[in-house]
């Protein structure tokens, strides 16, 4: 998702067919992890023959996908002739493409929702509706418990980085944090991995927390976590209860009208010096770029009723009008899909 507008293929006829064939290599890694390519060649399967088989694909198609695969620095190959050859995996595939690896990043990409979203984009743009709406409780009941441990995995370092910023273990110590849409609590994970006398409060959907308890127990931090359920518009989250509440990839799929409700019974969950972090896709005030920012906007076209990306001045205001007394950005290098920085905002 980190694209640089520099490195585009330049506006000729031929720059602009590689433009429209990008999808392909889209395809072919979702083909192979749907597949488990990956994860058949982990098991012992070098061979066409025998990954085929083992997979259950037809062997002249397996290897045109392979040598794809090849081709995109995804997997390496012994050659040996059209349909001989020994496959192997390159150390970043194993660790991030094999199914059981604890790394592994594939769910989402295993599963076509987004290419059948971003499908019917013209669509979108004529009626201004999206192909779905994923902020819903049933559809986000079903979606983000794949999505989630894609970017548990993108997310974790970005989140240490957070927590270290936030001084969390060092000069702020026994936080009470809300975990705003926690999803697999990776925020608040690491928040309450460097202060050991933290306390989490973790909010989102049912169906979505049953997958956040397991994240929790893996990382042994069990005890200092209790649970929300409900939908984050409508959860109590108290008065005066919190140090610190995290948003993270929240308000881009709640847009703005909503957004500045939360921000403002945010707000009030905080104690006095309380603080408000803020992950989040930021485009520069033209909406120019960066990239990355203005293409999710589109992703939340397509996949959200409200959803969009907002500028740092936008977040000021709002904030400012949900009564915070400070807003400024920290520097937590490049955060998973999402470019830096955070947003920080301080309760007076």
């Amino acid at each position: 998702m980190n694209i640089d507008a520099s490195s585009s293929p330049p506006l000729t006829p031929q720059g602009l067919m590689q433009m429209h064939m990008a999808m392909g290599a889209s395809r072919v890694l979702s083909a192979a992890l749907q597949h488990a390519l990956f994860s058949h060649i982990a098991a012992g399967h070098e061979h066409v023959a025998t990954i085929a088989a083992a997979a259950g694909t037809d062997p002249r198609a397996t290897r045109m996908l392979l040598d794809a695969l090849v081709a995109l620095g995804l997997l390496g190959k012994t050659a040996s002739g059209r349909e001989g050859g020994q496959y192997r995996l390159t150390p970043a595939s194993r660790a991030y493409l094999v199914r059981d690896s604890a790394d592994y990043v594939g769910a989402l990409m295993e599963i076509d929702d987004l290419w059948d979203a971003w499908s019917r984009l013209p669509e979108v743009v004529r009626t201004g509706r999206p192909s779905v709406t994923v902020e819903r409780q049933a559809q986000a009941e079903a979606f983000f418990p794949t999505l989630i441990r894609s970017l548990h995995v993108l997310n974790r370092e970005p989140a240490r980085r957070l927590a270290a910023a936030l001084g969390a273990g060092t000069r702020h110590h026994d936080l009470r944090i809300l975990d705003v849409g926690a999803g697999s609590a990776v925020w608040s994970i690491a928040l309450a991995e460097a202060d050991a006398g933290a306390h989490v409060t973790a909010q989102d959907y049912p169906g979505v927390l049953k997958e956040t308890t397991g994240f929790v127990a893996r990382h042994g931090l069990a005890a200092r976590f209790d649970y929300l359920p409900g939908n984050l518009n409508e959860v109590d989250f108290g008065t005066g209860r919190f140090d610190l509440a995290v948003l993270g990839n929240i308000v881009h799929s709640e847009g703005e009208a909503s957004s500045r409700r939360l921000f403002r019974r945010l707000h009030a969950a905080l104690a006095a010096g309380g603080r408000l972090a803020i992950l989040d896709f930021f485009p520069n005030e033209d909406r120019t770029g960066p990239v990355p920012a203005v293409m999710f906007a589109l992703n939340m076209l397509v996949n959200t009723e409200h959803g969009d990306t907002y500028t740092l001045s936008e977040y000021r205001a709002w904030l400012g009008e949900a009564g915070f007394a400070a807003v400024e950005t920290v520097d937590i290098g490049e955060a998973g899909v999402m470019p830096a920085p955070a947003v920080v905002a301080t309760k007076a």
